[in-house]
């Protein structure tokens, strides 16, 4: 996937329903949008690259409804954090480290942008699974 230092291009809906950083990564089909940073590690990239499977080369259809449906939002979301933890456990070999990065992808994945649909504990649980 191409990596671009930029905001995809339906940024004003995303703002619209979303308070943003400016650190959040978007993929739109085959590019990465990375406004804050040109690079990013081999994890992010795999998250990334599951969304990119997951809009089966239509991102407009996809992102319409990634932005009405939360419960769906998750559901995309879940499967995303769990191809990026596997990657960071592939390449992380400290056990300590590996419960650390779980501890921060749960709790992006138990923030209200993507529904709160779990807690942070659930969330853990279901991204290692």
């Amino acid at each position: 996937m191409k990596i671009v230092k930029d905001y995809p291009p339906n940024i004003d809906k995303i703002r619209e329903l979303f308070s943003l950083s400016g650190k959040e990564i978007f993929a739109w089909d085959d590019i990465i949008y990375s406004p804050a940073s040109g690079e990013l590690p081999p994890w992010l990239i795999a998250h990334e690259e599951v969304h990119k499977k997951q809009q089966d080369g239509d991102p407009e259809k996809w992102w319409a409804r990634y932005l009405i449906d939360p419960h769906w939002r998750f559901e995309q979301e879940l499967e995303a954090h769990r191809a990026e933890y596997r990657s960071y456990c592939e390449q992380e070999p400290n056990r300590n480290r590996k419960r650390i990065y779980l501890k921060t992808i749960a709790r992006r994945l138990a923030a209200p942008m993507y529904g709160r649909i779990a807690s942070f504990e659930k969330a853990k649980r279901m991204i290692k699974k």
